[in-house]
Parts: structure tokens; sequence; C-alpha cells
């Protein structure tokens, strides 16, 4: 009877390990998506020297269709985000696809500078241990600077 006992005890033991274990590996695989996402925003504005049109996402030459298709490319979807996941700066815009951005520009002797904000979201839901969090992930681009003529 001892022995038995102990057995099943040792079971029990490695199957909460395992939960554990299989959890962390979950947490860290999504974190690590969560951030190439967001390296994948910024090099795709950087690329395009900024962002022209917000509300254009039809055609085929916008900003916003190519970071769409690039979030549809990798499979990276986080639902819930609104404007009180976002920092409020000068304008914010709040993908379809659960990834925000934010721009703060500056004109200054013809010069527009511009940085983009970019957060993109880790959604942790746990209902066996009543866990449902949301981590934000930012990151900033370059300055971008265009030359404002007058034609």
């Amino acid at each position: 009877m001892r022995e038995a006992f102990g057995g099943s005890f040792t079971i029990k033991l490695m199957l909460i390990f395992l939960a554990v274990y299989v959890t962390f590996i979950a947490v860290a695989l999504n974190y690590a998506k969560a951030f190439r996402v967001k390296n994948g925003v910024i090099d795709i504005i950087e690329q395009n020297e900024g962002i022209d049109d917000y509300s254009d996402t039809g055609s085929e030459n916008s900003i916003i269709k190519k970071i769409d298709d690039y979030l549809l490319s990798i499979s990276y979807y986080v639902k819930g985000i609104d404007d009180k996941k976002c920092p409020i700066t000068e304008y914010n815009y709040i993908g379809n696809r659960g990834y925000c951005l934010n721009v703060t520009s500056n004109i200054i002797d013809n010069v527009e500078t511009s940085y983009y904000k970019v957060t993109t979201f880790v959604k942790i839901e746990l209902p066996f241990f009543n866990i449902n969090m949301t981590i934000p992930i930012t990151g900033e681009t370059r300055k971008i600077e265009r030359i404002n003529r007058k034609d």
C-alpha cells in the first residue's frame, strides 16, 4: 500500500511540473512572437519612411495594408485592444489585428520630424488559474524626416 501511494504522488507531482513547464514555454513563445511583430512593423514603417494615409487600407501601396498583410502572414491577432490599452499621443491608430501606432511629429524649418511608437500585445489567458492579462510591448522607430516643399 505504501508503494502505491508513493507512485501516485510522484505521477501527480510530475504532471503538475509538466503543466507549469508547458505554460511557461507557451508564454515565452507568445512573448517572442510579439517582439518579432513589433520589430517587423517598425521595419515596414522605416522602409516606407513613415505613414501618409491611415484610411487607405484597400490599395496595394498602402502601408497599413502592408502591415496587415505581414501580420496575417505570421498569424498575429490579439483581440480586445482598445483606447485604454494604447498610450495617447498626438495621433493614435489601432490596427484591426491588435497593435497600436502612436505618432509624434514636429515641423521645424519646413522639415517634418516624426517618431512612430509601435505597441504589440501578449495576451495570457489561463482559465484554470483564473489568469487573464495583456502585456504591452513597445518600440519606437528612428527619427523620420521629410522636407515640406511648397509647390
